[in-house]
């Protein structure tokens, strides 16, 4: 593939703020004009003394397992190290790993070439949990598939939120004054909650509809497929790696 494929393209990156460095330097680097919007901020727990709560059985579970980097940066703030290093310890993607890993945790379970829920339940260890107790660490809301699943297959699951997630923009105006100028190709979307909020901020306005999604899974773009009618490319899993790839290739397309 030649190099700088994206050079003066134009770029939205909406993950939350304090994520998205490592990709706009690698993006910077090829020479596209990245534009920071962040459609997620992350925020404390609505219910932080449930969680409070919760922890002080922490030492009864087998297993940690943790949804994100937040989910592991944000527990760290309620929960000592050493007592999370007592149980196994899970992660759903490479990310997630590297960051239980900074922290000084052994991490036993995640998945090594697609990131996400399907996949680390594809893992033989998650096939083999009946009667185990299983923490999952993760922020309010978001999809339910890891609990069922785990607790169809026999374990007994619970959620530890450790974070919530808001919007911290009020409107568009930003990115539709970049689409307006001509300097508005594509809005990197990691998230079904970020393009659940791109869509109701837009209100249905035409502007949105000439600039390229890219996605981050198959499954947000089935989820919200009948919402809007821009192009759209899709990315294996939301990791800075695949993002970058994918990327790319549109961008030569």
């Amino acid at each position: 593939m030649p190099k700088n494929t994206l050079k003066n393209r134009y770029i939205a990156i909406t993950r939350p703020a304090h994520q998205a460095g490592r990709l706009i330097k690698t993006l910077e680097a090829q020479g596209a004009h990245v534009i920071p919007f962040p459609l997620l901020e992350i925020t404390e727990p609505a219910s932080l003394s449930v969680l409070q709560q919760q922890i002080t059985h922490l030492a009864s579970y087998d297993l940690a397992l943790f949804i994100s980097p937040n989910a592991v940066e944000r527990a760290l703030r309620y929960i000592p190290q050493k007592h999370l290093s007592m149980l196994k310890i899970a992660a759903v993607g490479k990310k997630t790993a590297n960051c239980l890993s900074k922290h000084g945790m052994t991490v036993d379970y995640f998945p090594r070439k697609i990131f996400n829920s399907e996949a680390l339940l594809a893992l033989e260890a998650m096939q083999q949990v009946q009667s185990l107790r299983i923490a999952i660490f993760r922020g309010e809301g978001g999809r339910d598939l890891l609990r069922d699943t785990l607790q169809e297959r026999g374990a007994t699951v619970d959620y530890f939120n450790v974070y919530a997630r808001r919007c911290p923009v009020s409107d568009l105006e930003a990115l539709k004054q970049h689409c307006k100028q001509g300097k508005l190709d594509i809005i990197v979307l990691t998230s079904g909650e970020s393009l659940a909020h791109l869509l109701r901020l837009s209100h249905g306005e035409k502007w949105l509809s000439q600039v390229t999604l890219l996605l981050g899974s198959e499954r947000i773009r089935q989820k919200f497929k009948d919402k809007y009618s821009a192009e759209t490319w899709v990315s294996p899993d939301p990791s800075d790696e695949s993002i970058y790839k994918i990327l790319r290739e549109w961008s030569i397309a």
